[in-house]
């Protein structure tokens, strides 16, 4: 029988999106209360104004987060252990491929490892922690999600074009990261479902300094990303965990 809960969930969605501002994050955790059903979400962000200003909607809280440190990963679990008992989804929107003092690589000639060791604590290293320290509360023995926005630019096997070194490097590792956890997490939690996901060429902060010659019919609105994302999740079973989607629901090799 078709659940009729979000993401084919056999209960009320208690969900964590980890950088939930705005975006696709924003998108996706706007997306989840939008149902009755959905019991709470927690959002995190690093802007303090935005989580000290509070939600309007009494099902959701915000946090702050930056997901490159342990500590503050350790507290939010405690947090979500303690008070939002029953999480069953976690969706990483996080990411970074470009700010005010990162720009892409176009040639190994721009190879810097300071500007690398950043976009790594991102893409990679923060996943990592999301890992250690959350994945471990979702339910051991009923359907759980935990995601991760990737980027089809971190299959290697995909890679025709070359550049942006360090971006591609740390979403492929991003995506051995979130491989290997879906591998240990089949003994204790054989329904999870723990995947990467590509959420196509997506109109935000991120993606605007690369996109602005690409035809408008090519280009996603972040709503439209996320319930794309969301639609993706909701098809997929704990057979297909391990591996990276994209938004149509293809699996993208590695």
């Amino acid at each position: 029988m078709q659940s009729v809960f979000p993401l084919g969930l056999s209960r009320p969605v208690s969900a964590l999106v980890i950088g939930g501002k705005d975006g696709i994050g924003g998108a996706i955790a706007q997306a989840l209360l939008a149902h009755e059903s959905t019991l709470a979400v927690s959002v995190t962000s690093r802007d303090l104004d935005w989580v000290a200003a509070g939600s309007d909607d009494e099902r959701c809280t915000r946090h702050v987060l930056d997901i490159t440190k342990a500590e503050p990963m350790q507290a939010l679990a405690s947090y979500l252990k303690e008070e939002q008992q029953g999480l069953n989804v976690i969706i990483n929107c996080t990411g970074v491929l470009h700010n005010e003092n990162i720009d892409p690589e176009r040639s190994w000639r721009h190879l810097d490892m300071d500007t690398m060791q950043k976009v790594f604590a991102v893409n990679t290293f923060g996943v990592a922690l999301a890992v250690r320290y959350l994945l471990p509360l979702l339910p051991r023995h009923e359907r759980s999600i935990f995601a991760s926005l990737s980027a089809r630019v971190g299959s290697i096997g995909d890679n025709q074009l070359g550049g942006w070194y360090s971006y591609r490097a740390s979403k492929a590792a991003q995506n051995m990261v979130i491989r290997t956890g879906a591998i240990e997490a089949k003994r204790s939690r054989p329904r999870l479902l723990c995947v990467t996901l590509h959420p196509g060429t997506v109109k935000t902060a991120l993606s605007d300094p690369f996109t602005k010659r690409k035809p408008a019919d090519q280009l996603f609105s972040s709503d439209q990303s996320g319930n794309h994302l969301i639609e993706v999740l909701s098809g997929l079973t704990a057979k297909d965990s391990g591996y990276h989607y994209a938004w149509d629901g293809q699996r993208i090799p590695w």
